[in-house]
């Protein structure tokens, strides 16, 4: 990994990435690993020491068996297991307004867990600390003031840095994409008028390596399970009850966790840091133009209610990374509109797809004391009892849709 000091003449790279998130951070190495030129801005760099004592991080992603290939695939897995990662075998839904529940064992499907859960920070972490040694030259604390392009180039004015230019510019840099905006993309948008709280809490009964699930009528409560009797939690609640969660105190915040959870797991015994923030779909009316590729939360954001967020953002930058070394090896120019394209049409699709399956889910367990709740105790004990069909939810869940770029494929021994 490498500082640059301000220079008359433009950095030149055939990549600039702008935001060194998980998936900013994944699309970088994955470029770099593949004999790219990358050059990455991020506000500021990761802490990248850890210790045993660290303390549980409210954020957290449920990684599916794809981006734990990528991981691995892009050497970062190490890294993340040398710190703190946890898998489940086994994931427990049910609902309120019945007795419908549906189980998934990983041992009944014959594989060897379903996910693993992993703090984001331990993510971005080990894939920073695979940037170190991959050529990445990285630039931290540098704001990006303007963005034009220019004779098939993007040219991004830098605070400190001057101009900078590269064949092609990848959006990497959150929902509220700077990027985005300045390269005037528009967006759609669809408020939940709901928001999720997160946490970790550590539970007096054992979480068996399950993730469970509950849906009531406000909205789902989930424990993700992290380590021995710990948990993250993902409480879904109406948006004007935010502060309300935030505000509660610890003796009251252990007592609402334990309502919300139906007790399923004894009395919270600890807690951690929580967070909070509302839930909105986003999604990008472009993934490209010229010389521009949007990645992860900038082309994209979706109710996190199964988890799906990083892992269709890891899968968006292994996509392009395949698109690109492909269009690299046959001689192709990396920011031609052609080449970008194939990257858009095979990722925009499956997460539109995505989007629309959580927002059917979150539709259908609202209760409505009618139709809604007679199709769920129908359909539940259905589902958890038609093999096939459990099968194949289960495959889409940890996989995703064929076909799979190279990096969400078993490494090769």
């Amino acid at each position: 990994m490498t500082q640059a000091t301000h220079s008359q003449d433009p950095l030149k790279f055939d990549v600039v990435i702008v935001g060194g998130g998980m998936v900013g951070a994944a699309t970088a190495l994955g470029l770099a690993q593949g004999g790219v030129k990358v050059g990455l801005l991020e506000r500021a760099e990761p802490d990248l020491s850890w210790s045993d004592s660290e303390p549980y991080q409210p954020r957290v992603s449920a990684l599916t068996r794809a981006s734990e290939n990528i991981l691995r695939n892009l050497k970062a897995w190490q890294g993340i297991e040398q710190r703190r990662a946890h898998a489940f075998v086994a994931m427990r839904i049910w609902e309120d307004a019945s007795d419908a529940e549906i189980n998934f064992d990983a041992a009944s499907l014959n594989e060897p867990n379903l996910g693993y859960v992993v703090e984001n920070q331990v993510i971005q972490a080990a894939l920073w600390e695979q940037l170190q040694t991959a050529g990445v030259q990285v630039f931290c604390g540098h704001n990006l003031q303007s963005l034009r392009f220019d004779n098939h180039q993007a040219w991004l004015s830098v605070e400190g840095l001057g101009d900078i230019q590269a064949s092609l510019l990848v959006g990497a840099d959150g929902a509220f994409s700077q990027v985005r905006t300045l390269a005037g993309i528009g967006l759609d948008q669809h408020d939940y008028a709901q928001c999720a709280l997160v946490g970790c809490v550590r539970t007096q009964a054992p979480h068996q390596d399950t993730c469970w699930q509950r849906y009531q009528a406000n909205g789902p409560f989930a424990y993700l399970a992290m380590d021995e009797n710990v948990s993250s939690i993902a409480w879904y609640l109406p948006v004007e009850k935010m502060q309300w969660a935030l505000d509660l105190s610890e003796e009251d915040y252990r007592a609402e966790l334990f309502k919300a959870s139906d007790g399923r797991l004894g009395d919270i015994t600890q807690t951690w840091q929580r967070a909070a923030f509302p839930l909105t779909r986003r999604h990008a009316q472009q993934y490209v133009k010229p010389n521009l590729a949007l990645v992860g939360d900038a082309a994209h954001t979706i109710h996190p209610q199964a988890g799906q967020g990083v892992n269709l953002g890891l899968l968006d930058a292994a996509t392009l990374v395949d698109v690109l070394l492909q269009a690299k090896q046959a001689g192709e120019y990396l920011g031609d509109h052609a080449v970008l394209r194939r990257y858009e049409r095979w990722r925009k699709g499956d997460n539109v797809i995505v989007q629309r399956a959580m927002e059917g889910f979150d539709w259908l367990f609202k209760s409505d004391h009618g139709i809604k709740d007679q199709l769920r105790q129908v359909l539940l004990p259905l589902a958890n009892v038609a093999k096939p069909l459990k099968n194949w939810l289960i495959q889409q869940a940890l996989y995703g849709r064929n076909p799979l770029p190279a990096l969400a494929k078993k490494p090769r021994r």
